[in-house]
């Protein structure tokens, strides 16, 4: 049983989000170990070895001032504004809710809105506001989650815990959790960057599922957005078309799949790979089959 919960937890409906700057959103993940470079007025992270896109990825960079961050690498890209989609070559695919202020319970199909009300009668939603309850049942919580869909390799324990600190040290983000009595049942966690909210890591315990505490927290993000007064789209990830039940899913919650326009630029060779091994993941980066 954990002790003072009270002191960790505050209700949802006094939950705020408050969007950053580029230029505190570069100052954050550098301080998480990622590299960030500055290029032509924006700022840009490595997704993954020699792979490189803003840290803001739905920014809509003029294409004019799109080009390799950095000569040491085999890729970029970046979403492009409208004005310029006519210079786009591929698209990122990803789920948007874009009519942030009048997402709301009649909003939502007559089946989700079923799902919120079973939530709200089983389980509490609450923003966490101190690591305690993660740091105590967290960890279960997460490898539960991931041992069900298995879309990543779970953690050690000490990564975990020492993962915390990246959201909770920071005021622009955010978590929410849904407690069954004193019992950790799932959370979400996200941030917002100049207007845009971006929904970041859902990890729920297979015992509360049927509590559709994935509703209950995807909703409650939505309305703290909606509050904020200053978040025009929510962002629900990437489009991952393999789990086409997901997807789905996402897009019952008013989270379409939507294709930005967008500049990508990969090593040939590299892309030829990519795309031959991993099909997914190479639409995911492009846009295309």
């Amino acid at each position: 049983m954990l002790l003072n919960i009270d002191s960790q937890i505050r209700d949802v409906s006094a939950a705020k989000i408050i969007s950053m700057t580029e230029v505190e959103m570069a100052h954050w993940r550098s301080q998480q170990g990622i590299k960030v470079l500055y290029h032509h007025g924006h700022y840009w992270e490595k997704l993954r070895l020699g792979f490189y896109q803003p840290i803001n990825l739905m920014a809509r960079l003029s294409s004019d001032i799109v080009t390799s961050p950095t000569r040491f690498c085999w890729g970029y890209r970046t979403t492009l504004s409208q004005e310029d989609a006519i210079n786009a070559n591929g698209y990122v695919p990803i789920h948007v809710l874009s009519n942030v202020q009048d997402y709301d319970l009649e909003y939502l199909p007559q089946k989700r809105r079923n799902s919120l009300r079973k939530c709200r009668k089983s389980a509490k939603i609450v923003q966490l506001i101190g690591t305690k309850l993660l740091e105590e049942q967290g960890y279960e919580v997460v490898c539960a989650s991931l041992e069900r869909t298995r879309h990543k390799k779970p953690p050690s324990k000490a990564q975990y815990l020492a993962s915390l600190k990246n959201y909770t040290a920071n005021k622009h983000c955010v978590i929410l959790a849904a407690l069954i009595g004193d019992k950790l049942s799932g959370y979400i966690d996200g941030y917002a960057v100049d207007g845009t909210a971006y929904m970041i890591h859902g990890y729920y315990n297979s015992q509360a599922m049927s509590a559709s505490i994935v509703t209950g927290l995807s909703f409650e993000f939505v309305q703290i957005c909606r509050r904020s007064g200053n978040i025009y789209e929510v962002i629900d990830g990437l489009h991952s078309r393999e789990v086409p039940s997901l997807c789905s899913y996402k897009e019952k919650m008013g989270f379409p799949v939507q294709y930005i326009p967008a500049k990508v630029c990969i090593n040939p060779i590299i892309e030829k790979y990519i795309r031959w091994r991993y099909p997914n993941r190479y639409y995911r980066l492009t846009g295309h089959d």
